[in-house]
């Protein structure tokens, strides 16, 4: 038996309920010492053999447990631990942040809560919950900045199974409330503790290795750039990961891009500078052009035939964070896993002719929001790609009922 037919099998093992224990023996017998790229690999096969995200995040616990991984990788990692403000070595060191956050302040709490389930300790408790909820802001860089370069340098996979992880937190993260009292809010909470301690283990020991090998130094300072937009967790006070380290780094790296990279830089950003954008209707100047877009009170994303973003608006408040990264980036890779058959549902009836449009409305506490999809066609009705738009209409629902 081969190793993608090996995991394979373990998956299905798990799904039908077999002892974690002996599948963990096993996978650490065959797989313990692999490189965290074949790991990927095989994940990546799995996928296009058919087997779904969320079998593979079975068993994405038990290999993150005992995995130890090629030895040499260790050693890759040196570099970008000593390069104070590096993208990953924030992200590195947040980990480390949180597990000392987890240490000092999280956990006696807890223990504290688990002796008698005092009602004032437990307060205290959903408040530090509410401080580890910070940590999405992490897993929210590594999916939009991160996952894009992989995905483009030929790995896949592994993006869609660590999202799919780092939703479980999430959800497990919003269900610890103070609506669960006693034992109840126990067992969350370590389903909280089980996924995040094992989801640090699965960055920093499977997917730092692949970050480093497959993301460009010119990338590196993308994401750089992109990186305050969306925020950190847990750096505060610690060497090398402030916001003023990741804005050093990111000066220094881009005065050692190099002469021509800079040039390259500078001619694409003024590719269109102070020249007019002809339409059948009018003309428009292009920073005019750019600067209506980004006024206009809807986001606007455009994803084309080959189901590509192409482009965003870039508003003051948008309604979803996007980041430059996500330019030439597959839509679907853009959503969670939970949410792909939807997607694949919408871009196959707009590209049928089903549909020209969908529209839907998500709640999120006061504000209420309009997502709508279109269907962009040619003057002879060929699909060109889909034209997404979103908006907080709360404001609008209010003039219309006070009307």
């Amino acid at each position: 038996m081969n190793k993608k037919e090996n995991l394979k099998n373990l998956i299905l093992r798990l799904h039908t309920g077999e002892n974690q224990d002996q599948v963990k023996e096993e996978f650490k017998r065959d797989f313990g010492h692999i490189s965290s790229s074949q790991i990927a690999k095989l994940e990546a096969e799995l996928i296009r053999d058919g087997m779904a995200v969320e079998e593979i995040q079975r068993l994405c616990n038990v290999h993150a447990e005992i995995f130890t991984g090629d030895q040499s990788e260790l050693h890759f990692l040196d570099q970008v631990d000593q390069e104070l403000g590096h993208p990953l070595h924030v992200f590195r060191k947040e980990n480390y942040g949180l597990v000392m956050f987890l240490k000092e302040t999280f956990q006696p709490l807890f223990a504290a809560y688990k002796k008698d389930f005092d009602p004032t300790i437990k307060v205290d408790l959903l408040a530090e919950v509410k401080e580890l909820e910070k940590i999405t802001k992490h897993y929210t860089r590594k999916e939009m900045l991160f996952f894009p370069y992989l995905e483009k340098a030929g790995v896949q996979g592994i993006s869609q199974v660590m999202w799919g992880k780092d939703d479980e937190i999430r959800a497990l993260l919003k269900e610890t409330n103070s609506s669960l009292d006693g034992k109840d809010l126990v067992e969350k909470i370590d389903q909280v503790l089980e996924e995040v301690n094992s989801m640090i283990v699965k960055e920093n020991d499977i997917l730092s290795p692949l970050l480093l090998k497959n993301i460009k130094r010119k990338d590196w300072i993308e994401i750089a750039k992109s990186s305050g937009e969306i925020g950190y967790a847990f750096t505060g006070g610690l060497e090398g990961a402030s916001p003023s380290d990741s804005i050093n780094w990111l000066e220094k790296a881009q005065t050692g891009l190099g002469v021509d990279q800079a040039e390259e830089n500078l001619d694409q950003a003024k590719i269109l500078e102070g020249q007019t954008i002809y339409f059948p209707s009018g003309a428009v100047d292009y920073k005019d052009l750019v600067a209506m877009l980004n006024t206009y009170p809807q986001d606007i994303t455009f994803i084309d035939k080959e189901d590509k973003v192409v482009y965003f608006s870039e508003g003051k408040n948008p309604v979803f964070p996007r980041t430059r990264t996500i330019i030439g980036r597959d839509v679907r890779n853009c959503h969670p896993p939970k949410a792909i058959l939807v997607v694949n549902q919408l871009l196959e009836d707009f590209k049928a002719g089903k549909k020209d449009v969908e529209n839907r409305f998500m709640k999120k506490g006061n504000k209420i929001f309009l997502i709508r999809y279109f269907a962009v066609r040619d003057d002879q009705e060929v699909y060109v790609g889909t034209l997404e738009t979103t908006e907080e209409i709360s404001e609008i629902l209010d003039l219309v009922a006070g009307a």
